[in-house]
């Protein structure tokens, strides 16, 4: 079964030095990144020349087994679980 938030879950990720998230916080668990299979940006304004990314999204997999995908809101820095696979 698939579990889909159009909107995202807030999470709270634990970030490496480069970015890439090493751990997040869902519903008060904590879940270390075993993987990062995909991660792709969204610009919205993909016609205009030197416009930036607005938005990251990254499907990975976790030590403890959740295979998900998290955006992350490059302007406000906001983390957000979107869909968890089970």
């Amino acid at each position: 079964m698939t579990h889909l938030w159009p909107q995202g879950e807030p999470i709270q990720v634990e970030t490496g030095s480069d970015g890439t998230p090493r751990a997040f916080v869902w519903r008060g668990m904590r879940h270390p990144v075993a993987a990062i299979a995909n991660r792709w940006r969204v610009q919205a304004s993909w016609w205009v020349p030197n416009s930036e990314a607005w938005q990251e999204y990254l499907k990975l997999t976790t030590a403890d087994g959740l295979l998900c995908i998290l955006a992350h809101d490059l302007r406000s820095n906001e983390w957000r679980l979107i869909r968890l696979y089970d």
